[in-house]
């Protein structure tokens, strides 16, 4: 399986799903699903309808593939039955359109489920699917039981985090009075299937996970750029990683979260998920030593002499001096504007050796 995904080109994927390639062992077909069409134009016209009851959303196509493991194959039917059983338990509908397409490849048989979110039947209803990517992994397993299929290595039950705080008694009764989860068990429980899904996961990919969430993440940077942890807020309601539990405290997640950014860096950066997302996950530094302008400017200035620095040494080596070194007070730069040419000459003028003057090429 691989990650699930969701876009607004119903063609598109369409068009992917059923386009031929040089390393398909034969052409891709639609062998399952409840759609009336097999070719890209009937297919895209079906599922177009659905989304024109729903103009609102951005994202109606929903993608997924299941992959056979190399040299396994299974019949058409067999496949249809896998592939309505695991709709059914990820918490789709017979009336969310989809169609099921083989592909049979050098790496394994493998079908691509591509459905719409919106339900035909029940004014427009939009299938949400939260932590589907975590839901899904564990789905599989359970079809692969069931279907007597060949056991693949999924997410171990060991993996799952350590103890997390529970819930204060004022959480306890605004969760009976409202019926909605508050947002420290949200925060919890959106973190853990995170962290069991990807064994590692990079600190940008975990913040854009979250985002997904609803969920805000913010790097707590010492003066020193150590990485000291998160801090979380969902629905305006912040959280320390401490008030989460000692599960989710630095020590412990930043053995599967891989750093890729340097933790002292100048600027804040920005992550945003996805078009849905209105305002950017940033990672703030506390302290800086020197601005994003002055660096920038450091290193601008730098570069600048780098074509040039070979001819500087080989002309200070002639002098008998170094970088390092500073030059005799008698050694005077001077910028000479020849007759026939307006790119500046610079020259040695030395008052105790006027014999030797080496000159550096034109700028």
């Amino acid at each position: 399986m691989q990650k699930i995904r969701r876009g607004k080109c119903l063609r598109g994927i369409v068009s992917y799903a059923l386009a031929p390639a040089p390393h398909h062992m034969t052409a891709p077909m639609v062998i399952g699903g409840n759609l009336v069409g097999i070719t890209v134009d009937e297919l895209t016209a079906e599922l177009v309808k659905t989304q024109k009851l729903r103009e609102d959303v951005t994202k109606p196509v929903w993608h997924n593939s299941l992959r056979l493991p190399v040299g396994e194959s299974l019949t058409n039917q067999q496949w249809r039955n896998i592939a309505d059983d695991y709709m059914k338990r990820m918490g789709f509908c017979d009336t969310h359109l989809r169609c099921y397409v083989l592909h049979n490849d050098e790496a394994g048989q493998h079908i691509h489920i591509i459905a719409s979110r919106i339900n035909v039947l029940v004014d427009g209803q939009l299938y949400l699917g939260k932590n589907e990517n975590l839901i899904s992994t564990r789905i599989i397993q359970e079809l692969e039981k069931d279907h007597q299929l060949t056991r693949t290595k999924g997410p171990s039950p060991a993996k799952q985090l350590q103890k997390q705080k529970k819930l204060t008694r004022n959480e306890k009764m605004m969760q009976d009075r409202t019926g909605e989860k508050p947002s420290k068990k949200v925060i919890q429980e959106a973190i853990d299937a995170i962290l069991t899904f990807f064994d590692t996961i990079t600190i940008e990919d975990f913040i854009y996970e979250l985002k997904k969430q609803n969920i805000s993440a913010s790097a707590n940077i010492a003066s020193t750029g150590k990485m000291n942890g998160f801090s979380f807020e969902h629905r305006g309601v912040a959280f320390k990683a401490s008030q989460l539990g000692k599960a989710y405290s630095w020590s412990n997640i930043s053995k599967r979260i891989i750093v890729t950014l340097p933790m002292d860096a100048v600027a804040p950066v920005s992550f945003t998920a996805n078009e849905n997302v209105s305002t950017p996950i940033e990672v703030h530094p506390t302290a800086t030593p020197l601005t994003a302008n002055s660096r920038e400017h450091i290193r601008s200035r730098w570069l600048q002499w780098i074509p040039y620095l070979e001819e500087l040494v080989a002309s200070l080596k002639a002098v008998g001096s170094t970088i390092l070194n500073p030059l005799k007070r008698n050694f005077i730069l001077t910028v000479i504007r020849t007759s026939n040419s307006e790119a500046p000459e610079i020259s040695e003028v030395n008052s105790q050796d006027s014999a030797r003057k080496p000159q550096f090429k034109p700028l």
